[in-house]
């Protein structure tokens, strides 16, 4: 994946942005991180009354909170009303991002494993994210929203870890929780 900086355009950099490209506010990254979460601990309300289509809208908004965090990590902001966002992702983070877009059947095991699958691509990002933009990681709302998620929900993980196919210079410090 693309670290702040490296673009991931770097195999042909004649080829122009198709968007006037803003780099990203420390703010927004550290509002990015804390509504990770907090999107994250209304799962378990969601599946626990079979609200399936409220529960496909949270990972879509998880979903939309993680690329938020990778474009800042490749030194942008979303590119405002694009139609091309694939060119400012690797082609690794569009397959990492991709896996979460899976949902097997209409069950609540579907929708843990995409929140799992986000999890997965924030606890990689979050670490980098705070040191890029010294911002805080906000320890205490994951630690209450990880505690919610396996009282509230029988098949939450006890653990999650980073696969390191991400990225090859990934290592599990960064994922273990």
């Amino acid at each position: 994946m693309c670290s702040q900086t490296e673009s991931p355009q770097t195999e042909n950099p004649q080829i122009p942005w198709p968007d006037a490209l803003q780099r990203p506010d420390a703010a927004a990254v550290q509002h990015a991180l804390i509504t990770f979460w907090q999107l994250l601990a209304q799962l378990p309300d969601l599946l626990n009354r079979q609200e399936y289509l409220l529960a496909d809208y949270l990972t879509f908004q998880l979903r939309s909170t993680v690329l938020d965090m990778m474009l800042a990590l490749n030194g942008i902001q979303w590119p405002t009303g694009t139609t091309y966002l694939n060119g400012y992702l690797s082609a690794q983070q569009r397959a990492a991002i991709e896996k979460s877009m899976i949902l097997p059947e209409v069950a609540p095991e579907g929708w843990i494993g995409r929140a799992v699958a986000l999890l997965v691509i924030y606890r990689w990002y979050a670490p980098q994210l705070v040191n890029a933009f010294g911002l805080t990681y906000p320890q205490p709302l994951e630690d209450q929203v990880w505690h919610t998620l396996q009282r509230d929900l029988a098949d939450w993980p006890l653990t999650v870890t980073t696969d390191d196919r991400i990225d090859d210079r990934l290592t599990d410090e960064h994922a273990k929780h």
